[in-house]
């Protein structure tokens, strides 16, 4: 397994492992509601709970020791400015699930393509994951292309998975293993 603390680079972004200290530099781009639209989850309500989460997500393992926390702060390498993040579980059977969050101001721009390649291509050579899950509400379509764009192929659908926002979300799970040209 690689380095948790190695800092990945993409040809515009660095992505910096999350520390608590990156919750001041976050707080107002995790906190636009748009992000949220299609996740069961509202904007972080303080900053203090921010650094909080963003504090236990630092020790990189749960408390069971049974999953590996692998979180990223993108910052674009031109402005220095942070534009998202991507966060991986890792399980011990060698599968992980995939997540991110790009700020609404670099919606269109690639960058959670860039990001999302990048990760997952350490997450294939380098830490031995051998399949990776992403689980997404099927009416947020910018996700789902990005998903197929890097390789996931759509698997099941949960009618009726969560029930937030005044509506029921339907998921779709995507999967991408390690034979099917991962991040091409």
């Amino acid at each position: 397994m690689t380095d948790r603390e190695a800092v990945l680079e993409t040809e515009r972004l660095w992505l910096e492992p999350l520390r608590a200290s990156h919750a001041a530099e976050m707080f107002d781009l995790l906190s636009d509601d748009l992000l949220y639209r299609y996740v069961p989850r509202d904007p972080p309500p303080s900053l203090s709970a921010l650094a909080s989460r963003f504090r236990r997500l630092e020790t990189r393992t749960s408390s069971d020791g049974e999953e590996s926390w692998l979180n990223w702060i993108a910052r674009g390498k031109a402005s220095r400015e942070c534009v998202g993040r991507v966060e991986v579980t890792i399980r011990r059977d060698a599968s992980a699930y995939l997540a991110y969050e790009i700020a609404v101001a670099s919606w269109g721009k690639g960058l959670a393509t860039e990001a999302c390649r990048r990760v997952i291509q350490a997450l294939l050579s380098d830490y031995g994951v051998t399949k990776i899950v992403a689980e997404v509400d099927t009416r947020n379509v910018a996700s789902i292309r990005l998903l197929e764009r890097l390789g996931f192929r759509r698997g099941a659908l949960r009618e009726h998975a969560d029930f937030f926002k005044g509506s029921n979300s339907d998921e779709y799970t995507y999967t991408l293993a390690r034979e099917s040209g991962a991040g091409a």
